[in-house]
């Protein structure tokens, strides 16, 4: 026969646990709020040291509605089969945007359609080409 002893939960048991449970879920707000005021925190330092303006709390009162922009004209076709200005542009800024203003640009250039038989796809075969091509 068991020991009926070993089974049986007393009344604080439920306090225990109860308390553990409602401490850990206080202690993951308070990591979040902490987070969060650490967050702000180094952004205002950060702009501080930009010379950037602090972003402001509340929204400023709205000026009258700019009148709608009108809607650009599409990208001019190059006459002689080359990229387009608009085009060479746009992939400038990209490139500015995504590794800052050190970025050299050596050349843009199209890539040929992949032959009929390519399941890859132009991504797909760019990949390929990174990964096999011999390192120098």
């Amino acid at each position: 026969m068991p020991n009926l002893a070993l089974l049986a939960l007393e009344a604080s048991d439920g306090t225990v646990v109860l308390t553990s449970i409602t401490l850990v879920f206080a202690m993951l707000v308070a990591l979040c709020l902490i987070i969060t005021l650490e967050g702000k925190i180094f952004d205002n330092i950060n702009n501080k040291k930009n010379g950037k303006p602090a972003a402001p709390k509340a929204p400023a009162a709205k000026a009258a509605p700019a009148p709608a922009a009108k809607p650009a004209a599409p990208a001019a076709k190059a006459d002689n089969g080359s990229i387009p200005g608009e085009i060479i542009a746009a992939i400038s800024a990209a490139v500015a945007t995504v590794c800052g203003g050190n970025a050299v640009i050596r050349g843009i250039k199209r890539v040929s359609k992949p032959a009929a038989g390519s399941r890859r796809g132009a991504w797909g075969d760019a990949g390929v080409r990174e990964h096999t091509t011999p390192f120098m």
